[in-house]
């Protein structure tokens, strides 16, 4: 398809590692999209596989600028992209990933017509590179919402839901809200994606946006995460409370907070016990909010045993696994 001029370019952002599986599918799912004016910008961070190899057929394709660069994570990757990015809309993707047809289309017909928002759309995970497998169940956040309400509504699930990827951002917003953080390596999203959520008026939701989320990998969040990885979670979520609070210091907004700081405190415990310190006074000061508890990590032996007991359970039969 020949780029129509006469509508807002958009730039699609994808840093990739070691995509060399699955990065043809996610091209193509934006070169079949219908908008008519795309350009693609890829960052190769450093990938040791194939896929500088796979890249290089895209190479001459006028809409596409591929990057190869050092390995400096995704952030950096991430940043990279769109510093070599012109278009007037931003839109985050990665490597493993697929949108539908007329996702970016009907993304930028809501954006043109509620200026200075940001567009949302469906989240549809698979599991085992099974398309079919998609989750279709709808969120909480599928309607149009004002940042915050979005963020906080149902303690929590918009917060929940911080996949950069989701959206699609006006460069004025995302130029006052700052890139990516590259000091974070993990729940970077989390920090990054309420600095330009809350720059907008609103955030619409467009039915007709569909992201399909490769998912499925093993194991809980708090299998196998390096002390790097657990203090940028800490930090991410200290960032983000700050920003949130000062927003807006309310009940709604603790409560939201403290389902993440239970999240998290699961995943510090025993890994690293001055993370779980820490996150336990922000509990303390975030307040009591009884209907908070741990959305993730239950099983249904939980209950029985207490989280603590459950989490123990659980590392001893990793220690098992792993002789």
């Amino acid at each position: 398809m020949m780029p129509d001029l006469t509508l807002p370019l958009v730039s699609v952002c994808m840093p990739a590692y070691n995509s060399e599986k699955y990065i043809d599918e996610a091209i193509n799912s934006i070169l079949r999209q219908t908008y008519p004016n795309i350009e693609l910008v890829i960052v190769n961070d450093g990938s040791v596989d194939s896929t500088a190899a796979v890249l290089k057929k895209y190479e001459g394709i006028p809409t596409i600028k591929i990057i190869h660069s050092e390995n400096r994570g995704q952030c950096a990757a991430s940043n990279l992209a769109v510093q070599h990015s012109t278009g007037a809309f931003i839109k985050f993707f990665d490597a493993d990933d697929i949108l539908n047809e007329t996702h970016i289309g009907s993304q930028v017909r809501r954006l043109l017509e509620n200026p200075d928002c940001i567009a949302a759309g469906q989240v549809k995970r698979f599991y085992n590179d099974d398309i079919t497998t998609a989750l279709h169940e709808p969120l909480a956040t599928w309607q149009d919402l004002a940042p915050m309400d979005w963020l906080v509504i149902d303690d929590g699930k918009g917060l929940g839901m911080m996949g950069a990827w989701l959206f699609l951002i006006p460069r004025h917003i995302l130029d006052r809200s700052g890139l990516w953080n590259e000091e974070l390596s993990l729940i970077n999203d989390f920090e990054f994606s309420p600095r330009f959520l809350l720059l907008s008026k609103k955030v619409l939701f467009v039915e007709d946006a569909k992201i399909y989320y490769r998912s499925g990998m093993p194991g809980s969040l708090s299998n196998n995460l390096s002390r790097a990885k657990l203090q940028s979670a800490c930090t991410a979520l200290e960032m983000t409370e700050a920003l949130l609070l000062k927003y807006e210091n309310s009940d709604r907004v603790k409560a939201a907070l403290s389902v993440f700081w239970h999240l998290w405190a699961y995943a510090f415990f025993l890994d690293a016990q001055d993370l779980y310190k820490k996150a336990q006074k922000h509990l303390k000061q975030l307040g009591n909010h009884p209907n908070v508890y741990f959305k993730k990590a239950p099983g249904r032996i939980m209950p029985l045993i207490g989280w603590k007991n459950h989490k123990r359970v659980k590392k001893l039969i990793q220690k098992l696994k792993s002789k």
